[in-house]
């Protein structure tokens, strides 16, 4: 694993992509990705934020072996060691990057 490209970020996601949510089998749809977050909506949400700087984190965490990349704990490890804002939907977007499996 490397850590995040945000740039990479920035180009994969593009307004209107849609990233598969963990929970369920719906999607989420980005409407656009700033230097601090990735904004998106989904269902009821109509606009939510995932910030770089909370993914960045989880993805330093991961790569010091600090937490396992397995989409069952990580939710509950990125809600309590980084943040409760999102957490399954940005681990939503660090699987559907290749950081969990």
């Amino acid at each position: 694993m490397v850590p995040l490209d945000w740039n990479m970020v920035k180009e994969k996601y593009k307004p209107g992509t849609k990233v598969r949510h963990i929970v369920g089998s719906r999607a989420f749809e980005i409407l656009r990705v700033t230097e601090e977050a990735i904004y998106f909506k989904w269902g009821a949400v109509p606009e939510g934020a995932i910030h770089r700087s909370h993914l960045e984190r989880i993805v330093e965490l991961i790569e010091e072996g600090v937490v396992r990349p397995d989409q069952v704990t990580l939710t509950s490890d990125y809600r309590t060691l980084v943040s409760d804002e999102r957490p399954t939907t940005a681990i939503g977007v660090l699987k559907d990057l290749g950081y969990v499996r």
